[in-house]
């Protein structure tokens, strides 16, 4: 039986780890204030592909604010009209748990565009903070780590563009 969006959503309360597939491929999600879970997420850091770092996963351009200190006046406009994933990782994170900020300030967000995704995310009532793998498999580190998995694959995934955003609006592109 397949759990429910709000079964997932109560299962990332209780500091659960969710394998998602959406438009990039498979990724690893988790409670971005609960710092159990953070933890045993950021265990999955070194399956990271190059240049990808552990992102927020939102719902809609609203939900920026809520992870991000200084909010550049072009970032709404660039993460609300992207039809393509797009990674943007700006200058100073926040109401993330302590882990996720102890090496780093910045903080990578990517709004979903995947509908039950954001979905999932609207019923969680926050973000999620993940580790994207962008493959059609999860890496065995991650299957002894998720409780249930969640999205339906697409037939090839979509790589992200990353891009740097700074305070001021400096941008500097990471992947193209």
């Amino acid at each position: 039986m397949t759990a429910s969006i709000r079964d997932i959503a109560y299962q990332l309360r209780q500091g659960q780890l969710i394998a998602l597939a959406d438009e990039t491929g498979w990724s690893v999600a988790a409670d971005p204030t609960n710092d159990a879970a953070v933890q045993s997420l950021l265990s999955l850091r070194t399956s990271l592909p190059a240049q990808l770092q552990p992102t927020v996963l939102i719902q809609h351009t609203d939900q920026l604010g809520l992870y991000v200190a200084k909010v550049p006046d072009v970032a709404f406009d660039l993460v609300e009209f992207a039809e393509n994933p797009l990674i943007v990782v700006y200058d100073q994170g926040k109401n993330l748990a302590a882990s996720a900020l102890a090496d780093t300030a910045t903080v990578a967000v990517r709004r979903s565009l995947n509908p039950d995704i954001q979905r999932l995310i609207g019923s969680f009532g926050r973000g999620l903070l993940t580790i994207p793998f962008e493959s059609l498999s999860l890496p065995p580190a991650a299957e002894s780590l998720v409780a249930e998995r969640f999205g339906t694959l697409p037939g090839m995934p979509r790589w992200p563009r990353i891009m740097r955003l700074g305070v001021n609006g400096e941008v500097q592109f990471i992947r193209k």
